[in-house]
C-alpha cells in the first residue's frame, strides 16, 4: 500500500516541477486619488523578441498575467489623458509575482509633481518632456527680461517658444494642450518684444506683436515695441499711428509733442518744430526743455525778446539743466541784456 501511495504522488510532483517554468504579474492601475481609471491599458512587451501583450484592469483596477517566461520586459501602462508610465526593464521571477500597482498622473500632475520635486529627469512621455523644458527655459528667461536685458533673454524666449509649440503639437491629452495654449501666447508676446527691443532684425516681431495687440489693444508694452519696428520698416505712417495709440491711452504727451518738435527742427522745418514745442507747453507749462528749444528758434529769427523771454524761463525751471550754461551766457549778451 505504501508503495502504491508513493507511485500515485509521483506524476504530481513532475506536475509541480512543471509549473516552476513560468512566473506571474499583478498590480492595480490607478489615479492620484486612488480611483480607478477608466480605459486603462497595460502593455507587456520582451525585450529579446518580437512579442507583447495588451491587459485590460478590471473596475476595480486591477491586472493579473500569468505563464510569463522569467526574461525582461517592457512594461507601459497608459489611459487617456493621461501621461504614460514606462518602466524598463522589468523581469518576470521564475515561480513568483511580481507586483506592480501604477499610479498614472495627468499632464498638469505630472509638470507641478516635477517642479515641486525639483526633478531634473523628463517624464517617459516626450510632450510632456518639452512642456516642462519650455516652461523652465522661460521661466529662466523672465528675470532678464524684467532688467530690461532683451538681448540676453531673447535665445531663452525663442527656444522655449520652440519648445512649446512642439509640445502642444504632440500632447495626446486635449485638456492639456488646452492649458498651454494660453501660456504660448504670453510667451509669443514676450518674444515679439525681445526680438523688437534687441533683435537684429526688429521688424520680424511685427506679426507676434500685431497679435498680442489684438488680443489688448492697451498693452503699453506692445505698442512702444510695434514704434520700434516701425521706425526698423522706417515707416513713418505705422510709427505714427502708435504713437497717437500711446497718447490716447494716456492723454497728449508733452515728451512726444517735444520730439516731434526736435525731428522737425533737425529736418530744417523751425516753424513747424515750434507749433510742437508750444504744445508740450500747453500740455506740461514746466516742460523747461521747450522753452529752451523755443529760445532758438525765435533767436534764429530774431525775436530778442522772444529769446530772452523762454531762455528766463528755462533757467527759473531748470537752473542747473544741461543747457543752463549756455542760456546764461546768451543772457549775458548786450542784444538781450537791454532787452525789456
Amino acid at each position: 500500500m505504501r508503495r502504491l501511495i508513493l507511485a500515485l504522488a509521483l506524476p504530481a510532483v513532475c506536475l509541480s516541477i512543471q509549473a516552476e517554468t513560468t512566473g506571474r504579474i499583478n498590480g492595480k492601475v490607478v489615479d492620484k486619488a486612488g480611483k480607478a481609471i477608466p480605459g486603462a491599458k497595460v502593455n507587456l512587451k520582451r525585450t529579446d523578441m518580437n512579442w507583447s501583450k495588451d491587459l485590460f484592469p478590471d473596475k476595480n483596477g486591477n491586472f493579473l498575467q500569468v505563464g510569463l517566461e522569467p526574461r525582461e520586459y517592457i512594461l507601459t501602462v497608459s489611459a487617456p489623458g493621461y501621461v504614460d508610465y514606462v518602466e524598463q526593464p522589468i523581469k518576470i521571477p521564475l515561480a513568483d509575482v511580481l507586483i506592480r500597482n501604477v499610479t498614472l498622473l495627468t499632464t498638469a500632475e505630472a509638470r507641478t509633481q516635477a517642479v515641486a520635486g525639483g526633478a531634473k529627469v523628463a517624464p517617459e512621455d516626450p510632450a510632456v518632456a518639452l512642456d516642462l523644458e519650455g516652461r523652465e527655459t522661460f521661466n529662466g528667461a523672465i528675470p532678464l527680461y524684467n532688467e530690461g536685458k532683451f538681448g540676453e533673454a531673447l535665445p531663452q524666449v525663442e527656444k522655449a517658444y520652440k519648445t512649446l509649440t512642439e509640445a502642444k503639437d504632440k500632447l495626446k491629452d486635449e485638456q492639456a494642450r488646452a492649458d498651454l495654449a494660453p501660456e504660448l501666447l504670453k510667451i509669443e508676446r514676450v518674444l515679439g518684444i525681445c526680438i523688437a527691443r534687441a533683435g537684429a532684425k526688429r521688424e520680424e516681431a511685427e506679426p507676434y506683436l500685431l497679435r498680442a495687440l489684438e488680443r489688448n489693444p492697451k498693452d503699453e508694452a506692445v505698442i512702444h515695441s510695434l514704434i520700434e519696428t516701425s521706425k526698423a520698416k522706417a515707416d513713418k505712417a505705422a510709427e505714427q499711428k502708435y504713437r497717437d495709440m500711446l497718447e490716447t491711452l494716456h492723454g497728449p504727451s508733452p515728451d512726444a509733442a517735444y520730439n516731434k518738435g526736435v525731428e522737425a527742427f533737425n529736418a530744417g522745418n523751425a516753424k513747424e518744430a515750434k507749433i510742437h514745442w508750444l504744445k508740450a507747453l500747453e500740455i506740461s507749462p514746466t516742460y523747461a526743455e521747450a522753452h529752451y528749444m523755443l529760445a532758438m528758434v525765435d533767436f534764429g529769427d530774431n525775436n530778442l525778446k522772444g529769446t530772452k523771454q523762454h531762455l528766463q524761463k528755462y533757467l527759473e525751471l531748470a537752473p542747473n539743466g544741461k543747457n543752463a550754461g549756455t542760456a546764461k551766457e546768451m543772457l549775458k549778451d548786450p542784444s538781450l541784456k537791454n532787452i525789456k
